[in-house]
């Protein structure tokens, strides 16, 4: 009596015949995938080119920004943009008492200088000065920049003098930058209304020369604002350096 096989049973037989009777097939079809797999797995491992370039890419756009003389702007100074500029001279008893200051703008025209000493001189309507504090405090002066050109460099020259007493000598120039609103006096010092401080800075001073002596005037240093650039400088005189 002839049984029949199930078909599972048919189907390892015929695939066991197969491969005994046609073993090297089996074997190179075997060594190619694992030819394949390794193939495969070894592109894994490098570095995709464009990941690379992406790297070489930023490092050299860095280089660029350290180096930025190749970029055609002047990127030394503080950078802030102004409408206004206040000049501030601080002083206390430690430093002396009643600081006769004298501020001019000497380029890209000149006004002033106005201060103690130069009362006949006017800077209006690009320079303004708070007054003449006998005391200790401040005195200031205001720079409307709205008055130059979008391409101007403003350059600003600041003495002092010690009138009354000098003691350590010691003071600041302090500097404060506006945008917009309007600018009014309030004491010795210049507020602004309506705009918004934009930058602050303060740059230590000493003052050597005292005596009732307008001629005695020393230079403390010369503020440069690029109204292009929006960058400012200070550049302190030689006793201040």
């Amino acid at each position: 009596m002839h049984v029949s096989k199930k078909y599972w049973y048919r189907n390892i037989r015929a695939k066991s015949y197969f491969s005994f009777r046609y073993y090297w097939f089996v074997w190179l079809g075997f060594s190619a995938l694992l030819a394949l797999l390794i193939y495969f797995h070894q592109c894994a491992k490098e570095p995709k080119k464009c990941e690379t370039n992406a790297l070489d890419t930023i490092i050299e756009i860095n280089r660029a920004l350290d180096n930025c003389c190749e970029c055609g702007t002047d990127t030394t100074g503080i950078h802030f943009p102004a409408d206004y500029l206040i000049i501030t001279y601080q002083f206390d008893a430690d430093g002396g008492r009643d600081l006769d200051t004298k501020t001019g703008i000497s380029s890209p025209l000149s006004a002033g200088p106005l201060g103690y000493c130069d009362l006949s001189n006017h800077g209006d309507p690009y320079l303004f000065w708070s007054g003449d504090n006998t005391g200790i405090g401040v005195e200031s002066c205001m720079i409307d920049l709205t008055q130059f050109g979008t391409n101007d460099v403003v350059t600003i020259d600041c003495s002092a003098l010690w009138w009354r007493l000098r003691n350590s000598g010691d003071m600041s120039l302090d500097i404060r930058a506006f945008e917009g609103g309007s600018m009014s006096l309030n004491g010795y010092q210049f507020v602004n209304s309506g705009g918004m401080e934009s930058a602050f800075t303060s740059f230590d001073g000493n003052v050597s020369n005292a005596g009732s002596d307008c001629n005695k005037m020393e230079a403390v240093g010369t503020i440069v604002y690029n109204k292009k650039n929006k960058t400012l400088q200070f550049i302190p005189a030689q006793n201040n350096q």
